[in-house]
């Protein structure tokens, strides 16, 4: 497939509901097993998103108006996907319970209405760790998200202007309210 960076940029910008490789297999007429290898192939990270908006944030983050950087963790439920590092078991506080699926951090700015994500970050949970009440092994992140959080910050601070940073309370630890102070 030519230029499928492109054409799954435009699905996630476009699309106002859940995006899956279904979905968007769906809308093209084609298989949702050539979506996944085309998937399989890139590197969509971070780096990968920031290039793609880097020409509208800055644009956006121009303005005289007031710019919010806002970051929120969500979990895109995959329970018939294998476990890995990425895919795996992460407690889920809308269900108050665990839930199989992958685990990300997103940085999305805010100005004048307009909302475009200038940053993701996936927690991956590289380490074993024995459960000191039941001895069974569990998945571990060698990265909390608060640390994705303020590396996050950091990148966005480098690249924009931004007025306020808005996050669940969740992110409200004095080191991450030291970071945000540091780079306002």
């Amino acid at each position: 497939m030519e230029n499928f960076a492109d054409l799954y940029s435009d699905y996630l910008i476009s699309s106002s509901s859940y995006t899956t490789s279904m979905g968007m297999a769906s809308l093209l007429s084609i298989k949702h097993d050539k979506i996944t290898r085309e998937l399989s192939k890139g590197n969509y990270d971070s780096n990968f998103l920031c290039k793609q908006a880097k020409v509208y944030v800055q644009e956006m983050t121009q303005s005289k108006d007031i710019i919010t950087l806002s970051f929120d963790d969500s979990i895109g439920e995959k329970r018939y996907t294998d476990e890995s590092e990425l895919n795996c078991w992460h407690f889920d506080h809308v269900f108050g319970r665990s839930v199989k699926g992958v685990n990300f951090l997103t940085a999305l700015v805010e100005v004048g209405g307009m909302r475009l994500p200038c940053g993701v970050e996936f927690v991956k949970k590289d380490l074993w760790d024995t459960d000191l009440k039941t001895g069974k092994k569990k998945r571990k992140s060698g990265t909390t998200k608060n640390e994705l959080f303020r590396k996050m910050l950091r990148e966005c601070y480098g690249k924009f202007r931004f007025d306020y940073v808005l996050a669940d309370s969740w992110y409200s630890s004095v080191e991450n309210m030291n970071c945000c102070k540091k780079e306002l």
